[in-house]
């Protein structure tokens, strides 16, 4: 399985059963900043212990930034053209403009606004 659904009995079944940190893959049906906050937190909740934003990271390489201002997110390509080699797909999506921001940038700051590292 490629991603996480926090309903399922699969998912219930693998947290019951695995005592270790659970890294979950949440499936996004949609991108903007609050579709990712609602799948994480669904997620976190069901017990997940930390959430893999793979393509949302692809289309976002500034997503932290993004995610901690509530700012839009660049749309994902199709799967299929997300990366077929070169700088298309891969460098050439739009960062957020420099906004000023009240957090450090040297640390990881989890979804809940606690800091993580």
């Amino acid at each position: 399985m490629g991603y996480a659904e926090p309903d399922t009995p699969v998912f219930r079944t693998v947290r019951a059963g695995w005592s270790g940190v659970l890294v979950a893959n949440p499936v996004l049906k949609e991108i903007p900043t609050d579709g990712v906050h609602r799948a994480s937190e669904a997620l976190l909740a069901a017990g997940a212990d930390l959430i893999a934003l793979g393509r949302p990271f692809l289309a976002n390489p500034d997503l932290v930034t993004r995610l901690r201002l509530g700012a839009p997110l660049n749309e994902m390509r199709d799967r299929y053209f997300m990366y077929v080699g070169g700088a298309t797909g891969y460098t050439d999506y739009p960062a957020l403009d420099a906004q000023p921001s009240g957090e450090s940038s040297d640390s990881i700051v989890a979804l809940d606004g606690g800091r993580v590292a």
